[in-house]
């Protein structure tokens, strides 16, 4: 799972979780903010140069902006620079922070000595940005370094006072932080290997971190002289590896987790929490008592869509806030929420309704899955899907023993190829919804044994009720031969590929992401976005092309033109019935006598075509083109009074 990835919520904890309680199923579970703080050593070893294998493995290779990384420092300074801009699109709430241990000056609360808070723990901004970018660029980082920090070889700093910082930063957050994490990225895999008392201490303070529930992690940096690191010698503990975790860790390429820091990612974030936590009732016992499990509902897909415009003060720039207001439009009385009924217009009657009538209304059942019965897979169609869906696994929060009677019903409808045909409510005064579960069994990478492509449990899939179906014209489809069904054949095998969603980017969201972040950082243009929704035209040529022609003499007349579209006979038609229509409009107008119309006041039912031509036809001057001005020009003239 990916470093910018959150823990799920819905089946284990989270603070968010503890405020349902068993009678409150079908809330959904609220999120808050994260929060990451990176601690970064400025020992000497940093700004020497990378190690061949971090230069080799690290995805700098691949951007031409990165090229000119060539010191730990700058390395650490582009990822935090990264990270930023990836929140500031992922998740904008959550609150980030920079500290530096090893330097010459210090910046903190405690007066620790060579620890310099460089950001506070806030949201992300284009200020702070640009700083991290002079820092990583090779031709100013040096110089802004010594203006900020100073510089220090000195060896006297302490892990346990720059833990204690990143503490003391958590606790006086003035947001509630669901997940704090500390980064460590450090070049020495023993950074008090003189001085046990000191080793000790830091030791002890992961732990006390550990224990108020603030994640560490290490990112190890190689350089020239430092060009292995070992967990084992000191961050097993700070980290509590165990000896199975500890030789995977050892095993791991040292860039890999820094690359994920490094990838800068154009996306929201989504928060891997549940949507809703309902039971799940599968009938009633021998006894009267209801059968229910606890489930977790999660979304798995749904369409991610553009920020919202925000509303400012043309002057201040202030964001302004919508009020609404009623009032009665006879007396301009402002009504209060107790002073409006709500009502409805049937056969020429108004019926109103109040309050709780409304709420009565609204209620159906209570929040959960009611199962209906089970039928076989093949009874779905393409045309029964009628929105996203979601995804359930069981809970055991609520309903001891749910996972097991969970399985065991997994196991028997992949085993029959059924689906459940089920009610379901999400929260209280929702319409029910007719939905069937579809199984789905576990799915594992063979390359990656760890690698979980699916997991157990089953797919909501929402069906139409009756009213929602659309019946279409019948049309009756003409008969091909075989030869032309041979040709489109070849076409669709040259042109299939492996559809992977997760690699085809929203080209609207990203080109909107990058201009938002090339106004906001002061770049002279955004960066470029390959749209891979674009086909690739020469590609298909090759493959395809050679059929282009036999398709046009196959299916298209011998005078037809690629790319000309010709008039259609239909289109033909359609001008000649205008052109008909409009004599014989024009032969009923000549008929029309304009002064007999004016005498019995009757100009307003002609037109204006024909009002023309008569002060046309008497050089009439009207005041305007409009219709009155028309009538009063010809009433003038027959001196006619209104």
């Amino acid at each position: 799972m990916s470093l910018l990835d959150q823990n799920w919520g819905g089946t284990g904890g989270g603070g968010d979780d503890d405020a349902l309680d068993d009678n409150q199923q079908g809330k959904q579970i609220l999120t808050s903010r994260d929060g990451t703080l990176m601690l970064i050593e400025c020992a000497p070893e940093m700004f020497e140069s990378l190690s061949n294998t971090m230069k080799t493995d690290s995805s700098t290779n691949d951007d031409n902006d990165d090229e000119d990384l060539t010191t730990g420092f700058q390395l650490i300074m582009r990822a935090c620079q990264r990270f930023y801009q990836s929140k500031i699109i992922s998740n904008d709430k959550d609150l980030s922070g920079i500290i530096l241990y090893g330097t010459e000056k210090n910046k903190n609360t405690f007066d620790f000595n060579h620890i310099y808070i460089l950001h506070e723990l806030a949201q992300p901004s284009a200020e702070r940005i640009i700083q991290l970018e002079n820092l990583s660029k090779q031709d100013t980082f040096k110089k802004t370094y010594k203006d900020l920090f100073g510089s220090t070889q000195s060896k006297g700093y302490s892990l346990n006072e720059a833990l204690w910082t990143c503490s003391n930063l958590f606790s006086n957050s003035p947001q509630r932080l669901t997940i704090k994490r500390v980064f460590i990225f450090t070049c020495n895999d023993q950074p008090h290997a003189s001085n046990l008392t000191l080793e000790r201490q830091a030791k002890q303070r992961a732990k006390d971190l550990n224990d108020v529930g603030i994640q560490v992690e290490v990112f190890p940096i190689l350089t020239e002289t430092r060009t292995t690191f070992d967990y084992k010698k000191f961050f097993q503990d700070v980290l509590m590896l165990s000896d199975d975790e500890l030789e995977l860790r050892n095993n791991q390429a040292p860039t890999g987790r820094l690359n994920e820091l490094l990838k800068l990612v154009y996306s929201k974030e989504h928060k891997k929490r549940a949507y809703c936590t309902v039971p799940f009732s599968l009938g009633t016992a021998s006894d009267g008592t209801p059968l229910q499990l606890s489930v977790s509902i999660f979304n798995m897909v749904r369409p991610c869509t553009k920020p919202s415009k925000i509303k400012l003060d043309m002057k201040t720039n202030m964001e302004t806030k919508t009020v609404t207001k009623h009032y009665l439009p006879e007396t301009a009385e402002i009504l209060m929420p107790s002073d409006i009924q709500y009502g409805i217009d049937v056969s020429n009657r108004r019926v109103l309704f109040d309050a709780d009538e409304i709420k009565a209304i609204k209620k159906f059942a209570d929040p959960g899955l009611e199962i209906l019965g089970f039928k076989s897979l093949s009874c779905l169609l393409p045309h029964h899907y009628v929105k996203p869906g979601h995804f359930i696994y069981p809970d055991e929060k609520y309903i001891e023993g749910s996972t097991c009677l969970f399985n065991a019903l997994l196991k028997k409808c992949l085993e029959k190829q059924m689906f459940i045909l089920c009610q379901f409510t999400a929260r209280r005064n929702t319409s029910p919804r007719l939905v069937a579960l579809i199984p789905q069994a576990e799915e594992i990478n063979k390359k990656d044994p760890t690698d979980r492509l699916a997991s157990n449990g089953f797919h909501v899939h929402y069906l139409p009720y009756a009213d929602d179906i659309r019946t279409l014209p019948k049309n009756d489809v003409a008969r091909l031969s075989d030869d032309q069904v041979d040709v489109f054949k070849n076409v669709i095998r040259g042109l299939k590929f492996k559809y992977r969603p997760e690699k085809l980017e929203n080209p609207a969201l990203q080109t909107l992401w990058r201009n938002i972040e090339a106004t906001a950082l002061n770049k002279d243009k955004p960066e470029e976005f390959i749209d891979l929704t674009v086909p690739n035209e020469e590609n298909q040529n090759k493959k395809v092309g050679q059929y282009a022609t036999e398709i046009k003499q196959m299916f298209f007349p011998p005078d037809y033109v690629m790319g000309v579209t010709k008039r259609t006979a239909a289109k033909r038609k359609a001008e000649t019935t205008a052109i008909s229509s409009s004599a014989k409009r024009s032969k009923s107008d000549e008929n029309i006598d304009v002064e007999a119309a004016a005498r019995n006041n009757l100009l307003n039912k002609l037109t204006v075509p024909i009002l023309k031509d008569y002060c046309k036809e008497k050089n009439l001057r009207a005041n305007g083109t409009k219709k009155q001005d028309l009538i009063d020009a010809i009433e003038k003239h027959l001196t006619i009074t209104t």
